[in-house]
């Protein structure tokens, strides 16, 4: 039997993975003129970002600091009656939900219109490296192997595999352990009876939001908006969760209800599924995460069921087709993105995008989050090129950062905005004939901002008037418990270390 020859398929901009970042890295090569081609593993396009409501658009000063192509698809799915309206938040100061599918369908309509090939149910299997150049990747699907070139690469698979498989240095997890953060499998309960719900979230007692319990002006003001709200994030139940613990219907390493009341009226994410000790570019590992997953959610939906108000009458609705990992390989790039530059809201003069989400670190070894508030920063288009090689770029949560910035800009939008950058540069160093270090950053700049990207031209005031109806949590608050607690050190909280 013949084995057949291996296909080349040659381009000017290759991205791998179709997640927040890919998306809109491969639009604007499209749209910036580069033949561009899109390399995505599933059978649809979105990744994460096709399972999640999106948190990150504004800063704690209600500004809107992601624009662009981010901002353009918020505003197609409005239109088509696939999305809510920003609501706006003291913790995470905006979401938006979105209805999944439709997304899906409006990203094929995207990559249409923009002209982007692509190539779906696709496994980058290796990376072409020549010396210290990068020149694309090898691919195995249904038709066989084949070999992509590209004067660009762009990583976007979330994992940083362009880059591990290319010989690129790259970390993973905290310094003290290598610990990534806790990972979760969302899922969609419907049947929720909205009026009782909302009737639990204005009980004191239950305490659905931790962070603005303490502040009674906050939680003055988020009462006064709560019915009128469409997306309603939680943070809490404390009481609840215990209770369900120590009446033995609660074996979930977790201490607190996190989700999103969505916009449809019945329907809301869980965002409690929990394992600690993955490791995500492990198969083995990956695959005891989901098993774990899996026998998370049916306990989690009694729970809600039996303890939650508002959840006597809801039933599973949908799964997450893939568990969302919040942190793998970092890239190493030319500048390393640190959590002291989130703080303090560095701006670079290679800024490219924007972010102002909080640090919302899902503990590796623990439960519930650690936080840490963050003034409005800037990426540096440093962070977006892989270190000691040419013609690698990166985007996403395999940015080159560290893991406490990677827990402000793994975020959904602030991901896009990266990508929007990325896919600009892309295209603009192959139309030019150069390599992406070589693009006049201010062309760059020239060039984004006259796509509508944001990243510190055009931010503007406070939005006073939002901040006095919703108002803003004190930059530095007290710290969260929840690090090698007793819910979280039983042996069925962890994965089983695997064999190298």
């Amino acid at each position: 039997m013949s084995i057949a020859p291996i296909q080349t398929i040659r381009t000017q901009v290759l991205v791998i993975g179709s997640g927040a970042a890919g998306q809109t890295a491969a639009i604007a090569a499209g749209r910036n003129g580069a033949d561009t081609l899109l390399v995505e593993n599933a059978g649809f396009l979105g990744g994460i970002s096709a399972t999640l409501p999106w948190l990150g658009f504004h800063d704690r000063d209600y500004r809107l600091i992601v624009k662009g192509i981010p901002l353009e698809f918020c505003r197609r799915l409005q239109q088509a009656g696939a999305a809510s309206a920003h609501e706006f938040d003291p913790k995470c100061a905006s979401a938006i939900s979105i209805d999944s599918h439709w997304w899906k369908i409006l990203l094929m309509q995207l990559m249409r219109e923009a002209g982007v090939r692509l190539l779906l149910h696709t496994q980058v299997v290796d990376t072409i490296r020549e010396g210290d150049r990068i020149r694309g990747v090898i691919v195995e699907n249904k038709s066989g192997r084949q070999r992509i070139e590209a004067d660009v690469t762009i990583d976007c698979s979330g994992d940083g595999d362009v880059a591990a498989r290319g010989g690129v240095p790259w970390e993973k997890g905290r310094t003290a352990d290598g610990l990534v953060q806790a990972p979760t499998l969302v899922f969609k309960l419907g049947g929720v009876d909205r009026a009782a719900f909302i009737g639990g979230c204005k009980d004191p007692a239950v305490n659905y939001r931790e962070w603005i319990a303490p502040y009674p002006d906050l939680r003055e003001k988020m009462m006064r908006r709560i019915d009128r709200m469409n997306v309603i994030i939680c943070g809490g139940y404390a009481r609840l969760v215990e209770q369900a613990r120590l009446a033995g219907d609660f074996e979930v390493p977790q201490s607190r209800v996190v989700g999103v009341k969505l916009h449809r009226p019945d329907e809301y994410l869980v965002v409690m599924t929990r394992v600690l000790g993955l490791d995500p570019t492990d198969v083995r590992s990956l695959t005891d995460a989901y098993a774990k997953v899996y026998e998370q959610i049916p306990i989690l939906v009694k729970f809600f069921k039996t303890y939650v108000p508002g959840f006597v009458q809801s039933h599973l609705r949908e799964i997450a087709p893939m568990l969302g990992v919040r942190e793998s390989r970092r890239i190493m790039g030319d500048y390393l993105l640190t959590g002291d530059d989130l703080i303090a809201g560095r701006v670079f003069d290679d800024a490219v995008s924007m972010g102002g989400y909080h640090i919302d670190i899902h503990r590796p070894a623990g439960t519930w989050v650690d936080s840490h508030n963050v003034r409005t920063y800037t990426i540096p288009l440093r962070s977006l090129i892989a270190r000691d090689v040419d013609g690698l770029l990166m985007a996403g949560k395999c940015l080159s950062a560290t893991h406490e910035a990677i827990a402000s800009t793994r975020v959904v939008p602030i991901c896009q905005g990266q990508g929007q950058a990325v896919g600009t540069v892309a295209a603009l160093a192959v139309k030019a004939g150069t390599s992406v270090r070589q693009v006049p950053v201010a062309k760059l700049q020239d060039t984004l901002a006259a796509q509508g990207a944001e990243f510190g031209r055009t931010v503007g005031e406070p939005n006073w008037q939002v901040i006095e109806e919703v108002g803003q949590l004190p930059f530095d608050e007290p710290p969260t418990t929840g690090d090698k607690d007793a819910a979280s050190s039983v042996a069925a909280a962890w994965v089983p270390a695997t064999i190298k």
